[in-house]
């Protein structure tokens, strides 16, 4: 290589080769053996590698293998220690998973633990394998792994298009890149279809109309290609690596900013996986960006769960999450999309067009010099979203109710004034309450309070009385005029009401945090820094709450709230955040059943403490805003706790 190729790295790239470095060291090497589909011999080379290993004197444990009955694959099993599965109950029959804590417990060199996407029966230490494996790389043991193509997250849908089946166990995909190495198990497809014949492929948990769906020619050849691209853009990402590492001439274009508009849909999921297909060609930093607005109140439960689920994939996939409130969607992500240099926005595709125009049209309007990319998400579902809306006069009948009562004794104070004012003076006495009502109750009760104030109008005090009939075109033109000013004031006066909520609640976070901070940074010592992490907590939020440390080889109860019960399955939790430094508990996919969620209290990469937050009522959905938030009282708690714990 010339020397004019070969230069010393920037002083950025050399903090970021040391960082990387540095967490390497700390942790296992993954392997991953790759396939394109069942039966390629996945299991089969890792195995084969496996007692190469074990012949140049490494120790080697089998945390889990699926050999499927086959001779030669048993075969090659002999000879390998073999770790003792967990037996898990689920709906009467027993389960056998494996234990990530007792290979952890062994602490061989390499584990070998086969079928990387498999979820863990209900009730396991982790949901998903990947998670079990991500324990024993935390315990710097290397493991080797299989999976196929299908099970990778941001390929989902483009799986379930080319087969017909949607593929329920995926792996992030920021979890497969941080594999050291993938190795791409192939085969021809007509060598797997003539294995697929004579009964060497495993099908049992496929229908035998899945089965025939999925193994044809045209569908094989399609997720080979899918593999191999897989393969290749991982193989092309380690050589920029190398390339921005040593400092090797190249085009180095400026890295580009996504931004994706999530909504509560049942096509969120889909909208995030085909941005992350963008964000992964263009080499691009992307954030998943959510306006709340008044209409967030409205969402059911399970429009909160698809959205929370879109916005907790998206962080899987490496995105940064943005969860604001806004009094408009355009609005809010035009001014986020300029102030934070964003180059291109993904949203989903609209199926409405009328004369008003639609958001995507209004952010392609209102933000000029940026891209914006619509995904038709929709494509390839089988079902049409539902509308899982409370109907409004059900849910706020109450707010309706109150706003017929203002136009009532409006209109009564109208009827004993009537002698005394004129009849413009007493249509403005009826149309305070729209007023009134849009601002302190809502602007669908302000509307209906318009028209009735109107009818009531025309009934009482307009000539021919006690009738709705209009003998003046006058009036008729008036009253139209003046339901349209009625309505853009109910408008008005609502948004006027929204922005003084939004500003109140962003005040109130605001005064809290800053006086959380500035308390701490005030702190003299341990106690007092927990005793105000305490008191702020709950009063940002209703829960109670429990601060871990670890010491020496337990785990030691700081401070709690009464309400926070602990006891050996508490601890047992929070000694598995210690450990991995990762969340845990409910809200999380590790230990979700448990009543609290538990969070890393880190500086850096040194972990502190552990944070214990049990809301009440226990079980409630959490939002990424609200996890946000814990997650800010944690690092704040853990800079403090650094600053002043006896060294």
């Amino acid at each position: 290589m010339a020397d004019e190729d070969y230069r010393r790295p920037s002083p950025e790239e050399l903090l970021k080769l040391s960082q990387k470095a540095a967490a390497e060291k700390k942790r296992g090497k993954l392997t991953i053996y790759f396939g394109f589909a069942p039966g390629v011999g996945k299991t089969f080379a890792m195995l084969s590698d496996a007692r190469l290993r074990k012949r140049e004197g490494i120790d080697i444990v089998a945390g889990y293998v699926e050999t499927h009955g086959r001779t030669e694959t048993d075969a090659l099993l002999e000879g390998l220690e073999i770790i003792e599965l967990r037996a898990v109950e689920y709906m009467g029959v027993k389960l056998r998973e494996m234990d990530p804590l007792n290979v952890i417990g062994r602490k061989p060199r390499l584990a070998i633990v086969d079928e990387l996407a498999h979820t863990n029966a209900p009730g396991s230490h982790n949901a998903k394998r990947y998670m079990d494996i991500e324990e024993i790389l935390n315990a710097d043991i290397d493991v080797y792994t299989t999976m196929n193509v299908q099970h990778v997250e941001s390929l989902n849908d483009i799986v379930s298009q080319i087969t017909g089946i949607r593929v329920r166990e995926t792996v992030p995909d920021t979890f497969i890149e941080s594999a050291q190495e993938i190795k791409l198990i192939d085969l021809p497809p007509e060598e797997l279809l003539k294995r697929l014949g004579e009964g060497k492929v495993y099908v049992k948990d496929m229908a035998g109309l899945a089965v025939n769906s999925f193994f044809r020619s045209g569908n094989l050849l399609a997720l080979r290609q899918l593999a191999l691209r897989v393969v290749a853009d991982r193989v092309d990402e380690r050589m920029r690596g190398y390339m921005q590492a040593h400092a090797i001439a190249g085009p180095w274009p400026v890295r580009e900013s996504i931004l994706v508009a999530v909504y509560a849909s049942p096509y969120a999921e889909k909208l995030i996986r085909s941005a992350f297909r963008l964000v992964t060609e263009t080499n691009a930093e992307w954030t998943a960006f959510y306006a709340e607005t008044d209409q967030h109140k409205k969402l059911s439960v399970r429009e909160l769960e698809w959205l929370n689920k879109a916005m907790d994939l998206a962080k899987k996939l490496g995105a940064g999450v943005v969860w604001i409130k806004a009094n408009d969607i355009v609005q809010a992500i035009g001014e986020y999309a300029a102030s934070n240099n964003v180059t291109k926005i993904v949203m989903g595709k609209s199926r409405r067009f009328g004369l008003f125009p639609t958001i995507p049209q209004k952010i392609m309007t209102s933000t000029p010099n940026i891209d914006l990319y619509l995904i038709d998400a929709e494509t390839g579902t089988n079902s049409h979203p539902v509308k899982f809306r409370k109907p409004v006069f059900t849910s706020g009948w109450i707010k309706y109710a109150g706003g017929i009562l203002a136009v009532a004794a409006a209109s009564t104070a109208a009827f004993v004034l009537r002698h005394n004012l004129s009849q413009i003076n007493l249509l403005f006495v009826l149309l305070l309450p729209v007023i009134l009502n849009a601002l302190f109750i809502g602007r669908g009760p302000s509307i209906v309070s318009a028209l009735l104030s109107i009818m009531i109008f025309d009934y009482f005090f307009v000539p021919p009385f006690y009738s709705f009939a209009v003998t003046d075109t006058g009036y008729f033109v008036s009253y139209i005029i003046s339901l349209f000013i009625a309505v853009i004031i109910s408008n008005l006066a609502y948004k006027l009401r929204t922005k003084v909520d939004l500003l109140k609640q962003s005040e109130a976070r605001n005064i809290a945090f800053y006086t959380l901070s500035r308390e701490l940074v005030t702190a003299v010592n341990v106690e007092q820094v927990l005793a105000i992490i305490v008191r702020h907590t709950t009063r940002i939020f209703p829960c109670n709450l429990a601060v871990f440390f670890p010491d020496a080889d337990r785990l030691a109860i700081k401070t709690k709230t009464p309400g926070f019960d602990v006891n050996d399955k508490v601890l047992a939790v929070a000694s598995w955040v210690v450990l991995n430094k990762q969340p845990a508990g409910h809200g999380t996919s590790t230990l979700p059943q448990e009543k609290a969620t538990y969070l890393p209290m880190l500086v850096e990469d040194t972990l502190v403490g552990v944070i214990g937050f049990l809301f009440d009522p226990p079980g409630q959905v959490i939002l990424p805003e609200n996890l946000a938030v814990m997650e800010t009282i944690a690092r704040l708690g853990a800079m403090a706790l650094e600053r002043n714990r006896p060294k």
